[in-house]
C-alpha cells in the first residue's frame, strides 16, 4: 500500500500489485457489437487458436521445462532457474529453436515474445514455484511438449531440448531429486505413473514403461519411442 501511494499519490486499501507482463487475446466474433477492449491493450484476432498454441508451447512449455529440470537441481522458483545461465539459455533455445517453428501465428514477433517471457521469468517478486508448475504433468505434457515433438518428427527436424524436457518429467516422477530427496508428486494419474516407475529400473526400461502410458503419450507412441535415442 505504501508503494502504491508513492507511485500514484493515492492511498488505496484495495490496491493490487501486478507484474508488467500482460497479454489478453480475444477472438473477434461478437454477435451484437463489442466493447472497445483494444483501447485497454487487448488483442482482437480472427482466430484465437494460434495464440493459444503459442502460449501453450512457448510460455507453458518452457515453464514446465524449467520446473522439472530446475526442481531436480534444487531450484525452488523459476527466477532461481533464470540466475543459472545454462537454464536461461536452454529455455530461450527451446522457445525459439524448437517451439516457434511449430506455430502458425501471424503478425507476432516471436523473438520479442520470447524476450518478454524471459524477462518475466526473471521477476523475483512472482515467486513461481517449480514444484507447483510441475504438478499435473500428465495433463500438461501433450499440449506443451508432445504435440511439438510430433511436429518435428513429421518435419524431420531436431528437438533435443523438447526431449530433455520430457526426460526431466520422467526423472521427476521417479520420485527423488538429484540429492536423493523424496519428491511429493501431485498428478491425477499418479497411481498409473507410480506403477510404471515401480515396475522398471531407471534408464531405458523406465522410459519404455512411461512411454506405454497411452493416457499421456497416446496410441501412436511408436513414433514417440524415438525419445529412447535422445
Amino acid at each position: 500500500m505504501r508503494k502504491s501511494k508513492q507511485l500514484t499519490g493515492v492511498r488505496d486499501p484495495a490496491g493490487v500489485a501486478c507484474e508488467p507482463f500482460r497479454q489478453w487475446v480475444i477472438e473477434d466474433n461478437f454477435v451484437a457489437g463489442r466493447p472497445e477492449w483494444e483501447k485497454a491493450g487487448a488483442e482482437l484476432v480472427s482466430d484465437v487458436l494460434p495464440y493459444e498454441e503459442m502460449k501453450l508451447r512457448m510460455l507453458n512449455g518452457s515453464h514446465s521445462f524449467l520446473a522439472y529440470l530446475g526442481y531436480l537441481a534444487g531450484y525452488q522458483h523459476i527466477n532461481d532457474c533464470m540466475e543459472d545461465e545454462h537454464y536461461r539459455h536452454a529455455a530461450y533455445g527451446l522457445m525459439l529453436q524448437e517451439q516457434a517453428p511449430t506455430l502458425k501465428v501471424q503478425g507476432v514477433d516471436l523473438q520479442d515474445y520470447a524476450n518478454r517471457l524471459i524477462a518475466r521469468y526473471k521477476q523475483p517478486a512472482l515467486r513461481h514455484r517449480t514444484w507447483q508448475i510441475a504438478m499435473d504433468g500428465s495433463q500438461k505434457l501433450p499440449q506443451r511438449m508432445l504435440d511439438s515433438v510430433r511436429w518435428h518428427l513429421t518435419h524431420d527436424s531436431k528437438f533435443d531440448l523438447l526431449a530433455l524436457g520430457v526426460a526431466g518429467w520422467m526423472r521427476y516422477v521417479g520420485g527423488v531429486d538429484e540429492q536423493e530427496n523424496p519428491i511429493e508428486i501431485s498428478d491425477p494419474l499418479l497411481p498409473v505413473i507410480q506403477k510404471a516407475v515401480q515396475s522398471s529400473a531407471e534408464g531405458k526400461a523406465r522410459v519404455q514403461s512411461l512411454l506405454a502410458i497411452k493416457a499421456i503419450f497416446g496410441d501412436d507412441c511408436q513414433p514417440i519411442a524415438c525419445l529412447l535415442q535422445k
